[in-house]
């Protein structure tokens, strides 16, 4: 297999033989993604695994601060592993960047989670989006090259790992970036063969579950809401299959493991 990055790097090219596990949203949800990383290493065996985080790691759950921490460490744990940029993680990007304008500022921190994600780097206080940005650099700023280091898509075989979807009828390699973050209904509508089988998040599933279509896999199982999330996990010859962490009482978490078949939605008979 081969592995394409187009995004905000330079597309480039490097062989893949490892198992590929692609987690989707986790919204802040540190105590989720946690165990589930730990899964995936379990899962793996003596194998190296490969992970893809399909993006919105913050805003909304309690620790967006730790979800970053535990990216960034699952870089040097996962060798080759990718973040994909998801359209909450830019507005964080744009914030540290000092290009997030007032509107959208007040958008992300009160309309999209935003607010959870600065109280859970400065818990208490009111900062004003320059001061927080001004903290995350002088004590966090690895989550700012983390963030800049993400891509827009990932291709590998026969699948494209994105965060929202892709457009209709519009080349892979042509994709825009915003539709790559942002889109759902066009996408989501498309009963037609893609170039690749997307592997997607943004949209929560109906069945708190992932699911697979006949061009898509959706695996944003809600994590911020339902306390499940969820990782996909791909390998050569082999139909994807599905590793879920879920909350239970008193901090307590199951892992579960989830074949194709278990997966698919119940479609209504002819």
């Amino acid at each position: 297999m081969h592995l394409i990055l187009q995004g905000k790097r330079d597309q480039s090219v490097v062989k893949v033989d490892q198992p590929v596990y692609a987690i989707g949203d986790v919204h802040g949800r540190a105590d989720l993604l946690r165990p589930l990383l730990d899964a995936v290493a379990d899962d793996s065996g003596d194998q190296s695994p490969i992970v893809i985080f399909l993006g919105d790691i913050i805003d909304r759950g309690p620790d967006s601060k730790e979800a970053l921490e535990l990216v960034d460490e699952a870089f040097d744990r996962f060798p080759g592993s990718l973040l994909v940029l998801g359209n909450h993680d830019e507005y964080l990007l744009l914030a540290l960047e000092g290009l997030l304008t007032e509107t959208d500022a007040a958008i992300w921190l009160e309309g999209n989670g935003g607010r959870a994600t600065v109280q859970s780097y400065l818990p208490g206080n009111n900062p004003t989006v320059q001061q927080f940005a001004e903290f995350v650099h002088e004590y966090y700023d690895h989550h700012h090259s983390l963030l800049k280091q993400a891509v827009g898509k990932v291709v590998i075989g026969s699948h494209c790992f994105v965060h929202a979807g892709v457009r209709p009828g519009i080349p892979l390699d042509t994709q825009n970036s915003s539709d790559l973050r942002w889109i759902r209904e066009e996408f989501l509508d498309h009963k037609d063969q893609f170039e690749k089988t997307i592997v997607h998040g943004h949209t929560p599933t109906e069945t708190d579950l992932p699911e697979i279509y006949p061009n898509r896999i959706a695996v944003d199982t809600g994590a911020y809401a339902t306390g499940r999330l969820t990782a996909a996990v791909f390998e050569k010859d082999i139909a994807p299959r599905f590793i879920c962490v879920t909350e239970r009482s008193a901090g307590t978490v199951d892992i579960e493991h989830l074949s194709a078949e278990q997966a698919i939605p119940l479609l209504p008979t002819v």
